[in-house]
């Protein structure tokens, strides 16, 4: 048995005419959703081609500024995770890259493929296959090449690209999850090139209970191609595992990049001063529902 509970406050308002780069494209009605809860933070600048990055993400930008801000008030310090070359959270210096041209599925044990993330005060996040019968890894540390080299690399992603750095963590949308060390209570990302093939995205953010968030699709058949989004949320509870899920298969063509996930985390004494414990928040996308299973 399923019970399920909505949200009805209102949190951050995502805009309904987002930022374009060469173009004017309305998002599919239901991108934005039309009533957020207080704890979630969500929005959106369409692109119209892969054949180079946005240049700024101005919407997005925004969205996660406020999902930022908005820790202080529940006494948490964002802390971000870009998948650097370079990062001292991390034992081994920072994030390795699988090369293109080389896949996944061949090369299972390389560092790049299903990679530990690492935040501060001790808090991990397990990256892995959600479907491992069909879909033997969840996700790949890609890096991404200029497009101003002549010809351009053999087999970067058509539209997807980080947004801070030179690394992010390719995807299929139906195959990814995330296992953390200990229980968080926020988490957001950017997500680009989500949504372009009709693909509506859903994240369920899981501990006993289930709480399930859903991204309508931008566009299709790739007219929103390369398109960058922020989703983020502070939940009302704790969780240990995040899912995403699509109704479209990777393998048929709506993968997409994912770069910046961000945690609130600050050691807190319990309430009898015995010891420390590090929160982490998460993110997430439209509607806000809470599954009880029994």
């Amino acid at each position: 048995m399923k019970t399920l509970l909505h949200t009805a406050s209102l949190a951050l308002i995502a805009s309904s005419a987002a930022s374009v780069h060469g173009a004017s494209i309305t998002p599919r009605d239901g991108t934005t959703p039309p009533g957020f809860g207080m704890n979630v933070f969500y929005d959106v600048d369409i692109h119209n081609t892969d054949q180079f990055p946005l240049p700024e993400w101005p919407n997005s930008d925004n969205a996660f500024a406020a999902f930022k801000a908005a820790h202080a008030g529940v006494g948490l310090i964002p802390d971000t995770v870009d998948f650097s070359q370079v990062d001292d959270r991390h034992p081994d210096g920072g994030y390795a890259n699988l090369p293109w041209g080389e896949s996944g599925s061949d090369n299972l044990g390389h560092p790049a493929v299903d990679p530990k993330v690492y935040f501060r005060e001790g808090v991990t996040a397990q990256f892995s296959s959600a479907a491992p019968a069909a879909f033997p890894f969840g996700g790949i540390v890609r890096r991404f090449e200029s497009d101003t080299t002549d010809p351009p690399p053999p087999a970067n992603p058509e539209g997807r690209y980080p947004t801070s750095g030179e690394q992010y963590l390719s995807t299929g949308t139906t195959i990814l999850q995330i296992d953390f060390n200990q229980p968080v209570r926020t988490f957001g990302f950017f997500g680009i090139d989500v949504g372009d093939f009709g693909a509506t995205l859903t994240i369920t953010l899981a501990n006993g209970e289930e709480k399930e968030f859903k991204i309508p699709p931008l566009s299709d058949d790739g007219e929103a191609t390369g398109s960058v989004m922020f989703w983020g949320i502070i939940a009302d509870q704790m969780f240990t595992n995040v899912r995403f899920s699509s109704d479209v298969l990777p393998v048929v063509g709506d993968s997409f990049a994912f770069d910046q996930f961000t945690i609130g985390i600050i050691p807190l004494p319990n309430a009898f001063g015995l010891g420390t414990m590090g929160l982490v928040c998460l993110t997430g996308a439209s509607a806000f529902r809470r599954r009880r299973i029994s």
